[in-house]
């Protein structure tokens, strides 16, 4: 009975174990955040190396290539940037297109089991920067491809996760019907934005005042991304006799994911969906067939959008008596929330039918374990497969760490020359909190005046 019951235990260990797997892991993001307000990026990468083999799984590795691809963005290196942005896009690309073809197979699996394909912002932005990347370094039609891309992915959201719910629903364990939400992002501001000074650069204003066009039509149509007033920007088919100075600046902490617990009891024929923190109310489905009085719990992943320390930015041209303000142009957060809500209820129903499917396999297990092994033996087994069945149920809280919140910007008119620029960031009592010093920046009539700062709190 003694070795039964050791067996049972050790049993229960090694299901723990096995199931660290699908837990996030977040510990090469230690004190990250105080070496980002010191600007030590190399600390950071050096540290992300180091933990690359134990938090970077191979399933992990979009993130590992998105962490890195905006850590060298911030140190300046763009093109080792491009590199590893562009390794995290194949990698987004080539991952979605094999949980499509594998989507009714894995149905059972923890998402945090299964390769991590990115959120469809981070997909998103991987452009965006990518393109900023490639206006530092002059190669406007490259940024012009990537400003298409944008465009491109923009308009495949929703399709993208209605390929993912069909391929679930044709699974035989589904007892429920897949929803996919609807999306409100089809125009980013900020991908117009580098397009247009990209071609203002190359004297060609009326393709600028395209994109010009397309950043007003952002804001106007698109209420639930862009919640904030349009930033002064420039017809580009405006006579204006000098040139102007783009400074750009990235805000804030990146979005993070944190998990929801919901339970579940099942009714005759029906079952209970209950949030236990009551963000949304008490749903009932049908589920014929179904017994009634098991009880289960489950997770999911929501998305938060951090409050900056940052409450405004200005710009300090050559010591000018004024500083010019910095308005935002894209809410990256924001952006994140509100695309997750197309997969959200595939997400949602894909984890109840794994709750329930898992939990009602699990509860005849016991009751067969404890018939043909009645007493203690039967109960530690009874024990080992809750123990499991628990540790298997963890939310995929998997996100990259170092996309900015917020993206401001300011276009200055100024003659030709040099001048020192300096970016402020200020808190919301107007107190200084840091000040980048841009150094001495030369304003030329022709070309690209393009400068950026950040800092990420």
């Amino acid at each position: 009975m003694r070795s039964v019951a050791f067996a049972c235990l050790l049993l229960a260990a090694l299901m723990v174990l096995g199931c660290a797997s699908m837990a996030t892991q977040t510990k090469q993001y230690e004190n990250v955040d105080a070496m980002l307000v010191q600007r030590n990026i190399d600390g950071i990468i050096a540290q992300i190396e180091a933990q690359k083999d134990k938090a970077y799984k191979e399933k992990d590795r979009v993130i590992y290539y998105l962490d890195l691809g905006m850590l060298y963005r911030y140190k300046g290196d763009y093109n080792t940037s491009n590199q590893f942005l562009t390794q995290a896009e194949e990698a987004m690309e080539e991952l979605y297109t094999k949980s499509v073809s594998k989507a009714a197979t894995s149905l059972l699996l923890n998402d945090n089991a299964l390769d991590y394909f990115g959120e469809d912002y981070e997909d998103v932005y991987t452009n965006v920067f990518k393109a900023m990347n490639y206006l530092h370094l002059n190669q406007f039609e490259s940024a012009f491809v990537e400003v298409r891309r944008i465009n491109d992915k923009l308009s495949f959201l929703e399709d993208k996760y209605q390929k993912v719910a069909k391929e679930y629903g044709s699974a035989k364990e589904n007892a429920l019907a897949y929803e996919v939400g609807s999306n409100k992002f089809h125009n980013s501001a900020l991908g117009r934005y580098l397009s247009m000074i990209a071609y203002k650069a190359e004297g060609k204003p009326h393709d600028a005042k395209i994109d010009y066009d397309k950043i007003q039509e952002a804001f106007k149509a698109q209420p639930e991304i862009y919640t904030f007033a349009i930033p002064d920007l420039y017809d580009p088919l405006g006579q204006m006799k000098e040139p102007t100075l783009n400074v750009v600046a990235l805000v804030g902490k990146a979005p993070v994911k944190y998990e929801r617990e919901l339970h579940v009891k099942t009714l005759p024929n029906q079952i209970l969906v209950v949030y236990v923190d009551k963000s949304v109310a008490d749903r009932v489905y049908n589920w014929p067939g179904i017994n009634p009085n098991y009880y289960f719990k489950f997770a999911l992943p929501y998305i938060v959008n951090p409050e900056s320390a940052v409450g405004s930015v200005e710009v300090v041209i050559s010591d000018a008596a004024k500083p010019i303000p910095l308005k935002k142009i894209e809410d990256i957060g924001n952006v994140a929330v509100q695309t997750y809500k197309i997969k959200e209820p595939v997400i949602y129903t894909k984890s109840i039918i794994r709750s329930v499917v898992k939990g009602v396999a699990a509860e005849l297990a016991k009751a067969e374990m404890q018939k043909k092994n009645p007493g203690l033996a039967g109960s530690l087994m009874s024990f080992a497969t809750d123990v499991a069945v628990l540790a298997s149920e963890n939310a995929d809280t998997r996100i990259s760490r170092f996309f900015p919140n917020d993206v401001m910007c300011s276009e200055i008119p100024l003659a030709e020359g040099k001048y020192n620029v300096k970016v402020n960031y200020l808190d919301k009592n107007k107190t200084p909190i840091f000040s980048h010093d841009l150094g001495e920046v030369f304003v030329s009539k022709r070309g690209l005046n393009f400068v950026e700062s950040w800092y990420i709190q």
